[in-house]
This record gives C-alpha cells, sequence and structure tokens, in this order.
C-alpha cells in the first residue's frame, strides 16, 4: 500500500514509518517540522495539518493513513493550540482525503479520554466511559468521532487506537527526556508538584533539586501503587503497522497497551538498583494515576503481543544510561 504517515517525524512515527518500509509498503511522511533522522525510502512533506486544503492532490495517492500527528500539553494556557492541533488537524485531515483513493483510516487516541486517572472500573477497556477532564482528552475526544463520521461519510475502514502511556527505553534514565524526566527523577519532578501546590512532597523532593541520580518512589497517600501501563515505543508502532494492514472494517475502538501495568516505585527502585544510582521514597496525592488496562481487543483483532516486558525495558535502559555516561 502507500500509506501516509502524520506526526512522521516524532519518534513513534519515525519508527511506525521505518517498520512500513521494511514491510514492502510505499510511506508519504507528513509532519509540521522536519524529520531530524529522515528514514530511507521515506517522501516527507512539511505541512501543518491545520493548513491542508480540501482534497489535496498530494494525498490523492494514498491507500491508508496513520494519523499519529497530535501537540500534547496539560497547561490551560495551550488549549486553544491544543485544540486546534488535534481536532482541527484532524477535521482538515480528512477534507483534504477525500477524493482521494483511502480506504483505510487509523488514529492515535489515548487514555484520557476516560480518563485513566479517574477509572469508574478497572482494568479500563475501550467501554469504558469517556468524559475527559482536560483539553487534550477532550481533543482526542473530538478527533475519534471525527474519524468515525469520516468513516461513515466516506465508506472508510476507521480504526481508533487509544495508546498506553509509551517509552522509549532509552528515555527512561535521562533526566532531560519530556516523558521520564518527572516520572522517574526526582530532581526533575518538584517543579510539577510545587505548580499543583503539594507543598509536603516539594519539601521532600527540595534536598534532591541539584541531583540528577536519585530516582523518586513513589506511593500514594492512601496507600495504593502509582501504576500505570507502560509500551516501549517499537511495541506501539508494531501495533500500529498491524492496524494498518489488518483485515478489520467498519468502526473499531482498540486499545493498545502492555500486558500489565507497572508499579513505578517498585520500577524505579529496579532502576535504581540495577544502574547505581539512589533513590527517596515519597508519597503522592490520591490524584496520582493508579490503574491498569487491558489489551485482549488488541491481541484478539490485531494478533498483537508486546515484545518488551519489564524486565527487557529496565535492562535497555540501565544500558542507554551507561552508554550516554561513557
Amino acid at each position: 500500500m502507500r500509506i501516509a504517515v502524520t506526526g512522521a517525524s516524532g519518534r513513534v512515527g519515525r519508527a511506525v514509518a521505518a517498520e512500513l518500509v521494511s514491510r514492502g509498503h510505499e510511506v508519504l511522511g507528513l509532519d509540521r517540522v522536519a524529520p531530524a533522522e529522515p528514514v530511507d525510502g521515506v517522501e516527507y512533506i512539511v505541512a501543518d495539518l491545520s493548513g491542508l486544503p480540501a482534497r489535496d492532490p498530494r494525498l490523492a495517492s494514498v491507500d491508508a493513513v496513520a494519523h499519529l500527528g497530535a501537540y500534547m500539553s496539560w497547561d490551560d494556557e495551550q488549549a486553544d493550540a491544543v485544540f486546534e492541533a488535534n481536532a482541527t488537524g484532524t477535521q482538515r485531515l480528512v477534507r483534504a482525503l477525500e477524493g482521494s483513493r483511502v480506504r483505510r483510516l487509523i488514529l492515535a487516541s489515548t487514555g484520557e479520554v476516560y480518563p485513566e486517572n479517574a477509572p469508574q472500573y478497572q482494568p479500563l477497556d475501550e467501554d469504558h466511559p469517556r468524559l475527559p477532564t482536560t483539553w487534550y482528552g477532550l481533543s482526542k475526544v473530538v478527533a475519534e468521532e471525527t474519524v468515525a463520521f469520516a468513516g461513515r461519510r466516506n465508506g472508510w475502514s476507521t480504526v481508533v487506537l487509544r495508546f498506553a502511556h509509551t517509552q522509549d527505553p532509552a528515555e527512561i534514565l535521562d533526566p532531560d527526556s519530556f516523558f521520564s524526566g518527572p516520572r522517574f527523577f526526582a530532581s526533575r519532578r518538584i517543579d510539577r508538584e510545587r505548580a499543583a501546590g503539594h507543598d509536603s512532597v516539594v519539601a521532600a523532593l527540595e534536598p534532591y533539586a541539584d541531583r540528577d541520580d536519585t530516582l523518586l518512589v513513589a506511593r500514594r497517600e492512601d496507600g495504593a501503587p502509582v501504576q500505570m501501563g507502560i509500551l516501549a515505543a517499537s511495541d506501539l508502532a508494531h501495533g500500529v503497522v498491524l492496524a494498518l494492514e489488518a483485515p478489520t472494517s467498519g468502526h473499531e475502538v482498540i486499545g493498545l497497551g502492555p500486558d500489565s501495568s507497572i508499579d513505578l516505585g517498585d520500577f524505579a527502585r529496579d532502576l535504581a538498583r540495577a544502574a547505581g544510582l539512589s533513590t527517596v521514597e515519597v508519597r503522592l496525592p490520591v490524584s496520582a494515576p493508579s490503574y491498569t488496562t487491558s489489551n485482549a481487543r488488541a491481541r484478539r483483532l490485531l494478533g498483537f503481543a508486546p515484545r518488551i516486558d519489564r524486565d527487557e525495558l529496565i535492562r535497555l535502559a540501565v544500558a542507554a544510561h551507561q552508554s550516554r555516561r561513557g
């Protein structure tokens, strides 16, 4: 197939594009920025999705689309930018694809549509009510409805993939990582907790403000573990490829995640032990995440099975950490 991948310059988009090329597909990559490391064999278009014209001739020969491009922010001051990129951008992409030979459209969505931090039941699955509490979560609900509408209107097969939290293993022990820094490193968590007004947490972390060798071993104030599903970026990319190639018809919603959630406190302790780092234990508010998810539908409809488990995440993270330290 000739497949368009939006967000092709990002970490997941790049991995999806590379795997598609390796499987013999033609790939057209779209992103608002040029790729830092282009994938051999991919044709790139640098464009903002929100500015795509209706019936864009550049997309006329595309058979399928993986719509991965998105803007992630939980800052209310960025609400307009989030909605423009994720909701309006999806609508403009659909209009740009009308009249093309597209027959399949895959959307990258998120568990924030539930939201995961306030589950009504567990494990979370695709039938859980969508009651987002952030502009990012709302923007993805609108995108999901837009894709379902596009399928009905144009006769396309559509799939919404609700992603679990995704990590490149090499990022996990990188304090400068957007995803991992404030999740695992005590020094990088302080600003987030200060902004949330969690003074007791800030006081516990302040002695480590200038130390990037201390990992956060967290529990909630109610004693529950701080836990979530973490999927390696390569496994997530493979799931997207399976969704593009799957024989499903109509509209499907599929949660794409690991086989089990990770207790982040125990995970940080094991990471520290393997990497020779120190730890600090801290109690977080009950608003800290503590949820499990199901990937049963992904296994059944896509044949999806994660290849990188918890122990392998640790091994790869420590190897990357040691490499960075020379």
